[in-house]
């Protein structure tokens, strides 16, 4: 396949696919908007030695947190279903038959989140291998939690901000953070992630 042509940046269109731990990718570029990438910063403080030097004390890693603006005509996705209408069953408990209604719970479900730009017009989710030929970068997020889900009508339209954090690390010190890209040669193909455990 013929390497595609370098864009100048990655705009309008992007592939947003939530997943919860061994459950079933669900797909919601229909109704994202807007994404912003946070945290993740591996600072350092110092001490003064009786020299005048420093000494880096380095800090913890901190979680990352990425907060998603959508615009939605339902309150959550319905159960089982593989596109995305809604989001507050990421924080409560999912509904399997309409009408939708989702109470509050005590569970803290483990998410993926994935986002990917593509130059690809046959990739219909970011979790997908990317295509020979085609340009791709992607961001992953694994084992984090959904934290908040608002509501506001500031604008004069219904807008959800939706927040994700992850820590960096999982106990076991593996990275839940994974960011990927491919110049589209024929063997550079960004393969597909699986979330099972």
């Amino acid at each position: 396949m013929t390497q595609a042509t370098e864009i100048d940046a990655f705009t309008e269109t992007f592939l947003i696919t939530i997943q919860k731990l061994s459950g079933t990718a669900v797909e919601f570029p229909a109704v994202v908007t807007t994404y912003d990438i946070t945290g993740g910063d591996k600072d350092f403080t110092q001490i003064a030695n009786g020299k005048g030097g420093r000494i880096k004390k380095f800090e913890f890693q901190t979680p990352v947190e990425v907060t998603l603006e959508a615009y939605t005509l339902e309150t959550a996705t319905l159960s089982g279903a593989s596109t995305g209408t809604g989001f507050a069953d990421l924080l409560g408990t999912a509904d399997s038959s309409q009408p939708l209604s989702i109470p509050a719970d005590h569970t803290r479900d483990l998410y993926l989140l994935s986002i990917a730009h593509t130059t690809s017009t046959s990739t219909v989710s970011a979790v997908s291998a990317s295509v020979a030929g085609d340009r791709t970068v992607r961001d992953t997020f694994k084992n984090g939690h959904f934290t908040s889900y608002v509501t506001s009508m500031t604008d004069g339209i219904r807008k959800n901000t939706i927040k994700y954090k992850v820590t960096p690390f999982s106990k076991d010190g593996s990275s839940n953070i994974t960011q990927e890209s491919s110049d589209g040669s024929a063997s550079a193909i960004i393969p597909a992630v699986t979330y099972t455990s």
